[in-house]
């Protein structure tokens, strides 16, 4: 290495305090861009360089730099999507917002179809104008870093080859070589199947809809109908309104853990389908609203924000009232978690009391 060499390493490690602080604006930055387009992201990492691999790296053959800046990879950001079909929309926001070198980014992506193997895509940006010139980004003029975008299951592949140094195997046998490429192939063709699952997914969720209104009884109960169901009923709506007021908690969600939840809860009380649902819920909204009046008339947690769809919690438990043994009644307070352990004998009375009223 010689004297303007070491002097570049020694000058980018004085400065790995900056680049660490515009590797954390860039993160900032990259997540606000997608989130407001709705673009789902796996993770939005930064590494800045070691020194000591920058230093490994200017005394590489062929490697002949002008100037520390023409290194584009001091500071390495990396987006992993879910899907491959997302890596083209990233990128098209990462053009549209960041000032980007189009000289030094590439397109990893394979296109030869008889060739499988790293897949990414590369892009080399700083801040643009506008944004430099606000004091908050002032200090990063000057400043580039390299941003890979990646679906989960080629950073999977790019991540296990790096492991096993495939990339600087030159002399591997053709048999290995293959084993690579198939391997390569399988996740490439899991990309497309998980791709066409979320699209049939997003159409299942859109002929739901439709069902909900034409043939109720059709639709069985899963956390994507039971979300729909959740979102459009009015019963539902005007319940979780009231309860929402009664404990001073804000609407949210509902997530897949409490859909997945209810829809057990649900199917072994014997709701089938949409139909059942509504049935069940249209019969017993007197004693939902009355449970709600009763357990929620201290609630801790006001101001912290409560599910969707938390009235149909309250339904399972008054079906779970119908039953005949107080035993029977505990048991699946036990089994569904419902209520806090030190409550659920006092709870189990109470469901049980107000299921032989019902059946009075």
């Amino acid at each position: 290495m010689n004297g303007k060499q070491r002097e570049w390493v020694e000058a980018f490690r004085s400065q790995q305090p900056l680049y660490h602080a515009f590797g954390q604006c860039m993160q900032r930055v990259l997540t606000t861009l997608l989130s407001e387009r709705n673009i789902p992201i796996n993770a939005i990492t930064y590494r800045v360089k070691d020194p000591d691999a920058l230093a490994e790296k200017l005394t590489r053959p062929g490697k002949d730099y002008e100037h520390l800046t023409e290194v584009t990879d001091l500071l390495g950001l990396r987006v992993v999507t879910n899907f491959a079909d997302d890596v083209d929309r990233v990128v098209r926001v990462i053009d549209r917002h960041l000032d980007v070198d189009l000289d030094h980014s590439e397109d990893k992506r394979p296109y030869d179809p008889h060739w499988f193997g790293y897949s990414s895509v590369h892009r080399v940006c700083s801040l643009p104008a506008e944004m430099l010139a606000q004091p908050e980004y002032a200090q990063f003029a000057g400043l580039r870093c390299e941003i890979q975008v990646r679906s989960i299951l080629q950073h999977a592949w790019a991540e296990i080859e790096h492991d096993l140094g495939y990339k600087v195997a030159g002399g591997i046998p053709n048999s290995l070589r293959r084993r690579f490429s198939m391997l390569a192939g399988l996740l490439e063709l899991a990309d497309d199947q998980f791709m066409l699952l979320r699209d049939e997914l997003t159409l299942y969720s859109t002929r739901v809809v439709a069902q909900l209104q034409r043939n109720p009884e059709s639709v069985a109960l899963d956390p994507i109908s039971l979300e729909t169901f959740i979102r459009n009923s009015p019963l539902v709506q005007a319940l979780d309104a009231e309860i929402s007021q009664m404990r001073s908690r804000p609407l949210m969600g509902p997530t897949r853990a409490v859909l997945e939840a209810r829809v057990e809860e649900l199917q072994h009380l014997g709701v089938k389908n949409i139909k059942d649902l509504e049935a069940a819920l249209e019969e017993s909204q007197e004693l939902v609203r009355s449970l709600a009046r009763q357990i929620y008339r201290d609630d801790r947690r006001r101001g912290l924000p409560m599910s969707r769809g938390s009235c149909l919690s309250l339904l399972v438990q008054v079906l779970i009232g119908r039953l005949s043994s107080l035993a029977e009644i505990r048991a699946l307070l036990d089994r569904f978690n419902i209520g806090a352990p030190a409550v659920r004998d006092e709870r189990a009375v109470l469901l049980k009391e107000m299921g032989e009223a019902l059946r009075v």
